[in-house]
């Protein structure tokens, strides 16, 4: 009897700092500055996501942290573990590859896959409310809700919006490869 009791104390602890810990983990690593502590070449999509209106630069002070866009957010699990696999695909590539070699440029076209439209949702609630004055806008909201379940035609927010959190970064990435001459 005391050996069972021994193992239920164990396991409640072990459960207990497995969930704390766990969870202490996932929202310590859910920082902006976490990800820039290691990885320098971080700092051109820093530097466009603080000049950025999601990044703070807008009348409300209003800052998303970059998870708020980088992770899916339509359900806890996927969520963990897309944060999982970002993490070791990060960690991978940085140790064999060399991140001024990326093709940054080339990558934005797929930010489809690094941008997650339950993320911009969890925040931009009413856009699915198509109530805008601007006729345009109103026609492309009108086309991502007719196709956003339809996985030919499908649009993904950052279809339209493809600078949306970095502001001009697509031509500071230009600038990385190939630096400003000067002034003229």
């Amino acid at each position: 009897m005391k050996n069972i009791l021994l193992k239920i104390c164990f396991a409640l602890v072990f459960a207990f700092v497995v969930f704390f810990g766990g969870n202490a983990l996932v929202h310590s690593t859910q920082e902006d500055t976490f990800c820039v502590v290691c990885h320098e070449w971080m700092d051109p999509f820093v530097d466009t996501y603080a000049h950025s209106s999601h990044g703070g630069a807008n009348k409300n002070g209003f800052k998303a942290k970059c998870v708020e866009c980088h992770l899916p957010h339509d359900n806890h699990v996927k969520y963990i573990f897309q944060k999982a696999l970002n993490g070791f695909n990060e960690v991978t590539h940085m140790a064999f590859n060399d991140a001024k070699d990326a093709k940054w440029q080339e990558n934005r076209k797929n930010r489809s896959k690094f941008v997650f439209d339950t993320g911009c949702l969890s925040c931009h609630k009413t856009i699915l409310d198509i109530n805008s004055t601007n006729q345009n806008i109103k026609d492309m909201h009108n086309l991502y809700v007719k196709f956003k379940n339809d996985p030919k035609e499908k649009l993904d927010c950052v279809t339209c919006h493809k600078n949306v959190g970095h502001k001009e970064l697509g031509k500071t990435l230009y600038e990385l490869k190939h630096p400003p001459v000067g002034a003229w």
